[in-house]
């Protein structure tokens, strides 16, 4: 880059020998900058290097090119030009302004491909979509919030139905509406090892809690059987996650009911009790439905994400945790051994001591008495406090990292009318608006 101000100053040895190739002169938001004509058309491709594309900036009465854009992002991109195509960020301009005036410039993919080395981005891909367009339609309403306001719609309608029937579970576990409960009444008896007759409460059904709970697996079983026929691959459907929590928040509440609407008293075996056991621990999982607010909000997904990315880190950083605990749990066992023998009996129980005081947890159930053993817990707790702060660094700069990247990226799809998508299009190195 060459400021008017500092065009003496600049080596001379960094400079074109090409005196035949007139210099332009290009005024970024006031500040004017000189550079050969040869120098950017090295790059035909790009806006400033391709004639007819930089001509619609050329001002005749000023003799210069007029860009009204980011100064600070000009003078590297100038740069790219004078170093044969070396870009780099400034430290002082954020990384989606940066890109923005490089999309704008158009530097192309060579660009992008530094500074996707350089920043640590990577480029997302486009999600596959089906072939049919009522297909297109369910999934874009199911699975994308941000393909229509429809589909924003139906995914807060999801999110409630969520939270709403994890609450009603929760509710129905309260001794004060134990008659309530529709495992309750299949399973309020101690069985004996052939069978036994269990009565069913007949105020279930009119209860509160089973009608909202009806109504919540009633519309998760529509959405999941929409999901089933417009998923655009059944392999990652059925490999899904998400695919096996709709169905334990659906299967066992269909199970049970039907036992309970099979007659007025239900005959029921040592086994079928198992199975209803099983079946009651299945509808728990229902709560990790709530997991699904992953997929729609950024930043919880953003910590998914950091997870994968420093899983290495955290296997070091717990790795270091279990050594250290077991250096100061042995040193705290020899300290104390003798005079608190019944607290710190053997290393491994030590080494429980070591772990609970390095995750500045302190129980309490385990202390030592003797000074030495003291002194050793004092120098565990501080090792602690350092080892979580690595820890606490480790997460905090991946999650920056993984932030930033999910910033830029904004998946441009065309969508008709209708709201279905066309055809998914590249992502636009712009912030999420």
């Amino acid at each position: 880059m060459i400021l008017i101000d500092s065009v003496k100053s600049f080596d001379e040895s960094m400079r074109e020998p090409n005196n035949e190739s007139p210099i332009v002169v290009i005024n970024v938001s006031g500040r004017r900058y000189e550079t050969r004509l040869s120098t950017l058309e090295n790059f035909p491709e790009t806006l400033l290097g391709n004639e007819s594309k930089r001509q619609r900036f050329w001002l005749n009465e000023r003799n210069e090119y007029f860009f009204d854009r980011h100064r600070g992002c000009f003078e590297s991109i100038l740069h790219y030009y004078q170093s044969n195509g070396q870009l780099r960020r400034p430290d002082t301009i954020s990384l989606d302004i940066f890109l923005e005036e490089v999309s704008f410039f158009q530097l192309g993919p060579k660009a992008y491909d530094q500074l996707k080395e350089s920043e640590n981005i990577h480029e997302l891909k486009s999600p596959p979509m089906p072939k049919k367009h009522w297909r297109k339609v369910l999934w874009c309403l199911l699975e994308h919030p941000k393909s229509s306001i429809w589909a924003t719609l139906i995914t807060i309608i999801t999110m409630i139905f969520t939270v709403l029937s994890c609450l009603v579970l929760a509710l129905e576990t309260l001794p004060m509406f134990a008659s309530y409960s529709l495992y309750a009444c299949l399973q309020q008896a101690n069985l004996p090892a052939n069978s036994t007759l269990i009565p069913i409460c007949s105020q279930v059904f009119q209860s509160p809690f089973f009608i909202i709970q009806t109504i919540c697996v009633a519309y998760f079983t529509i959405e999941f059987l929409l999901l089933l026929i417009s998923t655009p691959s059944y392999k990652r459907f059925f490999l899904s996650f998400y695919t096996y929590v709709d169905l334990a928040s659906i299967i066992p509440y269909f199970v049970r009911l039907g036992y309970a609407l099979n007659n007025t008293y239900v005959h029921i075996d040592q086994d079928t009790a198992t199975t209803l056991d099983v079946l009651l621990l299945i509808s728990l999982f229902r709560i990790l439905k709530l997991f699904l607010i992953f997929k729609y909000l950024k930043a919880l997904r953003t910590v998914g994400t950091t997870i994968k990315e420093a899983f290495v880190d955290f296997i070091g950083v717990f790795a270091g945790i279990i050594l250290l605990a077991f250096l100061f749990g042995a040193a705290c066992y020899v300290a104390e051994v003798k005079d608190n023998r019944a607290t710190f009996s053997s290393i491994p129980k030590s080494l429980y001591w070591g772990i609970i005081t390095i995750m500045t947890i302190g129980y309490g159930d385990m202390y030592p008495i003797t000074t030495a053993g003291r002194m050793i817990a004092c120098g565990c707790a501080l090792a602690g406090a350092a080892i979580i702060g690595m820890l606490v660094s480790v997460i905090v700069d991946h999650y920056q990292r993984a932030f930033n990247r999910k910033t830029l990226y904004n998946e441009k799809q065309r969508y008709s009318k209708t709201g279905t998508t066309i055809a998914p299009g590249r992502f636009q190195w712009k912030p999420y608006s």
